[in-house]
């Protein structure tokens, strides 16, 4: 009696060709793309009372419906017309900054929030700068309410990014800081994926998902194109060990920037991403008591 031998039916080669090209060219670059919109919270336990400062609780909607929160200062002679605007990086929140920037107190007061999708603000999903640009823009309307048109701001990372987009369109903005700020999102999302060959190709489809999911193409609303029409006071502030965004968007920033007579550039050796040091706070005084 012969032994039962179960036969198996060899898996198409063309359907696996087609299954791994779907996964390459579609799965991998979608879940990329939701990662990047849907980061954990990151919620800070600080407030300035940590630090010995008076601060309110505010909060204000967007244009598009969303509720942001944050924190307003008051000057040390209580509120005063002079403000700056603390933008934090991703996916951070404004407890992240608030150490930062608290040494500003002195001369100004501080609006600090959370952008969208990010922090104590509204659930919602993050474009990593894209549409966070809006709500800067909410911010400036809340602080016109309170009387405040004097502006400054200072933008670190996704948060540099924003204030460099929306810094030409706003005439509430006398002047502007952009730390670490890319100068185009799509060429950073290749550093969503750790495939050392295939990471590029994946990271320019997901920017190409992104301008269909997002209606946003980032190629185009960008901190590259916006500091082509920028001629109000700049400081432009990048490492160049930077290890997250790489210094090259510096440079094209740089670049962008080299018709404006009022952009300053300060690129040190000795930082990395994120890093202050005495010399950096020096120089925000410097730049903000000439400009606002």
């Amino acid at each position: 009696m012969a032994a039962f031998s179960p036969t198996t039916t060899p898996l198409n080669p063309w359907l696996v060709t087609v299954v791994v090209i779907v996964f390459l060219l579609v799965v991998i670059p979608l879940l990329g793309l939701y990662t990047a919109t849907h980061p954990e919270k990151i919620i800070s336990t600080g407030t300035p009372r940590d630090l010995g400062l008076d601060y309110e609780d505010v909060s204000f909607a967007t244009a598009d419906g969303l509720t942001l929160r944050g924190w307003f200062i008051p000057g040390r002679e209580g509120t005063q017309p002079k403000t700056i605007i603390g933008l934090h990086g991703y996916p951070a929140d404004k407890g992240d900054i608030l150490p930062s920037l608290a040494f500003l107190h002195d001369q100004y007061a501080l609006l600090l929030f959370d952008f969208r999708g990010l922090g104590q603000s509204e659930r919602a999903i993050s474009t990593v700068g894209l549409r966070e640009t809006e709500d800067l823009v909410a911010a400036i309307r809340y602080l016109r309410q309170r009387g405040i048109d004097q502006v400054g701001v200072w933008g670190f990372s996704m948060g540099g990014a924003v204030a460099l987009m929306i810094a030409p369109r706003s005439p509430e903005i006398k002047a502007a800081v952009a730390d670490s700020s890319y100068a185009r999102l799509d060429l950073l999302a290749h550093a969503l994926y750790r495939f050392p060959i295939l990471k590029y190709p994946l990271g320019w489809l997901t920017a190409r998902y992104a301008s269909v999911f997002l209606e946003v193409d980032p190629a185009v609303r960008s901190p590259l194109r916006a500091a082509k029409s920028l001629t109000k006071p700049v400081l432009l502030i990048h490492s160049q060990r930077d290890e997250v965004i790489p210094f090259d968007h510096a440079r094209r920033l740089q670049t962008a920037l080299r018709h404006n007579a009022q952009a300053e550039f300060w690129f040190p050796q000795h930082l990395t991403h994120g890093e202050l040091d005495p010399e950096y706070r020096q120089r925000l005084l410097k730049f903000f008591a000439a400009n606002l």
